[in-house]
């Protein structure tokens, strides 16, 4: 804090004796050395207090940083959840599109005619693909709507009547 030489401070106490004289001298002292271990202990308090609240600052930045990550991760766990609702509910949407014409030309189509057969082997590939590119199997899928079990059906008791 100050910077004083021992010559500096030899000339502080001689003043200070002559001026204070022997008696109040070592009085004086004692009052002046707890003054000032008060001043540092106060200025220690002061300068530990800033370094809790540096501190504080950092953890909220921190703690800030961590919920708009999750925010994000979460809002990006949703917009993928939407996608994946939407292809799923327009192939399901296809697929009954191909499974009611299916039904209404079922009688007219002879035995001969894999146009429907071809149909639903395409819209199991295309299922099967999105699921693949989902990281799904394509079995869970298929569990789940009956539709696709039954046209799978279908599909097969049509194969061995050729």
């Amino acid at each position: 804090m100050f910077d004083f030489s021992f010559g500096e401070l030899g000339v502080i106490a001689v003043v200070a004796l002559v001026v204070l004289g022997p008696e109040k001298l070592p009085r004086v002292a004692r009052t002046a050395g707890h003054l000032l271990g008060r001043a540092r202990a106060y200025a220690n308090q002061v300068k530990s207090d800033i370094d809790r609240e540096v501190q504080m600052d950092e953890l909220r930045k921190l703690q800030q940083q961590a919920q708009d990550a999750a925010r994000s991760f979460e809002s990006s766990v949703n917009e993928t959840a939407r996608s994946v609702e939407t292809e799923v509910s327009k192939a399901e949407q296809t697929f009954n599109e191909i499974n009611t014409d299916y039904e209404k030309n079922k009688t007219v189509a002879p035995p001969g005619n894999s146009a429907v057969a071809d149909e639903v082997a395409a819209l199991e590939s295309s299922i099967a693909e999105q699921a693949i590119s989902q990281n799904k199997s394509p079995a869970p899928f298929a569990q789940h709507s009956p539709a696709i079990a039954e046209a799978t059906a279908r599909r097969d008791s049509h194969d061995d009547v050729r």
